[in-house]
């Protein structure tokens, strides 16, 4: 049912991923190993492979995820922490720069090396939009990188009678220029800490220069409230 809940209004790969790991500010081009639930099962690691199975991952770090599902916990309460999935985790391996470079990565680096651990979780409303979350830690097992997901004072529930069908159908209402529709994401807003539904417009004739487009903001939590703006995109050529 879900699928023709929005195969009808939306392409299913115009609804994107919301947020960002971050993890680029923290461990980019570090000679990291990733390691996830259903990773692969194989005691030959190779640095190209696809993610590790996490029994495999390091003790230390094992201990760490506990800890930082208590701090998300903590901050953010249990309704916002139930619609919460861990993803993966990926461990800096600084001894291991060398043999990244003979195995044909060359780029690797400890230039922008910060982090000992990257966690990858991900908030999910229902079973198609991803909010995504990362945290960092240190050596020493201390979170280094802010939480960008509501507290529990701030959390307000999404509306869960949403439908992707909806949401374009309310954005039209507001902002009869918005289409066509380029994407449709799951954002949080920092200031009101609130998550909303952005729905943006696509350019469609794209030149030299600043390409401006329509967007809608839907206030996730209550879906009356709703804000329109208009943006651009500057193209390079």
């Amino acid at each position: 049912m879900s699928v023709l809940a929005y195969s009808q209004c939306i392409d299913r790969g115009k609804i994107k991923y919301g947020g960002n790991y971050y993890s680029t500010d923290y461990i980019r081009l570090c000679p990291t190993y990733a390691f996830a639930t259903n990773g692969d099962t194989s005691k030959n690691w190779n640095v190209l492979t696809d993610p590790i199975d996490i029994k495999q991952a390091p003790a230390k770090a094992l201990a760490y995820k506990r800890n930082v599902d208590i701090a998300i916990l903590k901050y953010s309460g249990d309704k916002f922490y139930s619609k919460l999935n861990f993803h993966s985790l990926e461990v800096v391996y600084p001894q291991r720069l060398n043999w990244f470079k003979k195995q044909g990565r060359q780029d690797v680096t400890l230039k922008y090396y910060k982090a000992k651990y990257f966690f990858f979780y991900q908030f999910k409303p229902d079973s198609i939009a991803s909010f995504l979350i990362g945290i960092a830690v240190n050596k020493e097992g201390k979170i280094i990188s802010p939480f960008v997901f509501p507290s529990k004072k701030n959390y307000a529930p999404i509306d869960t009678s949403f439908t992707y069908c909806k949401l374009l159908e309310i954005a039209r209402s507001k902002q009869r220029d918005i289409d066509p529709v380029q994407e449709l994401s799951l954002e949080f807003d920092t200031k009101s800490q609130r998550f909303l539904w952005l729905i943006s417009q696509s350019v469609v004739d794209t030149k030299e220069g600043d390409n401006f487009f329509n967007q809608v903001m839907i206030d996730a939590a209550d879906l009356s409230k709703v804000q329109t703006a208009k943006t651009y995109a500057t193209i390079v050529r």
